[in-house]
């Protein structure tokens, strides 16, 4: 951790250098996690109480006759014994050290990951960016990756993208920043089954399937940037994996649901799978083959061999319906069970168990009545 550590409080120092009495007057009521301009936080060398102060008056005074100065991008304080250690720090140093050292953290992690509606730069795309806000969509999926220990901020922005359908993760000046195309969205929406396809597949399940995959995709790429985790082989084929590890983990026919919706995306191989008697044959340019996704095709066997892997029971109609080969089923016990120890190795000491547990009991999106766009 690049911190210095800049000095040792002792037991007279919140008298001595902190102030109080004239110099500030004891806000009305403490604010958790910020404090405003002007603002300021007693430390009781002695006691350790800490109260919120407010300045009478700019603190630019104050801020000269102690010699005080700016600090780094942070500062953690510590207490150890009957003393208190302040250093400089970002939240990734920190992280960093709690990994060395073991140290827990209490911040709410609701307040590392920001969401954005950006207003859409296509008029057209107004309805979806109106029924997303709405319906509270990044909302509902802040709290839902809420239990993951972030070391840094982390953003959720839905934006304009020029006419190109896509949904990515990157570093955007270097802030993690998850976008989803307002291009993406309508045509998730303007694709969605207009009743219950033969298969079973809602509109609903269509829509939150499909989107809930998408998002904990590049959430994925998000979680193996921040936490440097290392991937063999494509990032796109571990992105998708940790997917429909995720899904599945909301279990039963939640995670059925969630399967078989976002298995809608691949509607069309499906399609042409189930109306004909053999396997269809699939011409690709070659080009194709170079891309760092896997094909459709490809996508498609894996998620529901994760699937199936993880409850034979709950997933069987994969295998009775012909989706899913069974050449290719009777080793995906062995490819989920290989996906599930890699999570727990390297992502679940990320995890708030206990949130992680509530986010999993709660019924999201339950009573929601999904339909296609109007005008359709």
């Amino acid at each position: 951790m690049t911190c210095n550590l800049i000095r040792t409080l002792g037991g007279s120092f919140a008298a001595a250098v902190l102030i109080s009495g004239t110099a500030f007057a004891q806000s009305a009521q403490d604010t958790a996690y910020s404090i405003g301009n002007n603002d300021a936080l007693l430390i009781d060398g002695k006691t350790f109480d800490i109260t919120h102060g407010r300045t009478r008056g700019d603190v630019s005074g104050l801020v000269r006759s102690l010699d005080a100065r700016a600090l780094g991008p942070g500062v953690v304080i510590f207490r150890s014994g009957d003393k208190l250690y302040i250093v400089d720090a970002s939240l990734a140093d920190v992280a960093a050290a709690r990994q060395r050292s073991g140290m827990t953290s209490e911040v709410n992690q609701n307040e590392l990951i920001h969401i954005a509606y950006e207003t859409p730069k296509n008029p057209a795309h107004q309805e979806i960016y109106d029924l997303i806000k709405q319906r509270r969509v990044l909302e509902t999926l802040k709290e839902v990756f809420s239990p993951l220990r972030l070391p840094v901020d982390l953003y959720i922005k839905t934006v304009g993208c020029d006419g190109v359908s896509n949904a990515w993760y990157e570093r955007d000046k270097s802030v993690p920043t998850i976008k989803l195309c307002y291009e993406y969205l309508q045509e998730v929406w303007q694709n969605l089954p207009k009743e219950t396809t033969p298969v079973g597949i809602t509109p609903r399940d269509a829509l939150i399937g499909q989107l809930f995959f998408a998002v904990t995709h590049e959430f994925g790429h998000a979680v193996y940037d921040i936490f440097k985790v290392p991937v063999f082989g494509r990032q796109e084929d571990a992105a998708d994996q940790f997917a429909a590890y995720i899904m599945l983990q909301f279990g039963g026919d939640r995670a059925h649901h969630l399967i078989q919706g976002a298995a809608y995306s691949y509607r069309g191989f499906v399609k042409s799978y189930k109306d004909s008697k053999d396997s269809p044959q699939v011409t690709v340019p070659l080009k194709a083959f170079s891309s760092d996704h896997g094909s459709p095709e490809e996508r498609f066997y894996n998620l529901v061999c994760m699937a199936y892997g993880y409850d034979p029971k709950e997933f069987a109609d994969l295998v009775d319906k012909g989706y899913l080969p069974e050449s290719r089923a009777k080793g995906c016990y062995f490819e989920y069970r290989d996906v599930a120890y890699a999570f727990h190795q390297v992502v679940s000491p990320h995890i708030d168990a206990a949130k992680a547990r509530k986010v999993l009991d709660t019924r999201w999106f339950a009573d929601a009545d999904i339909k296609g766009p109007a005008s359709r």
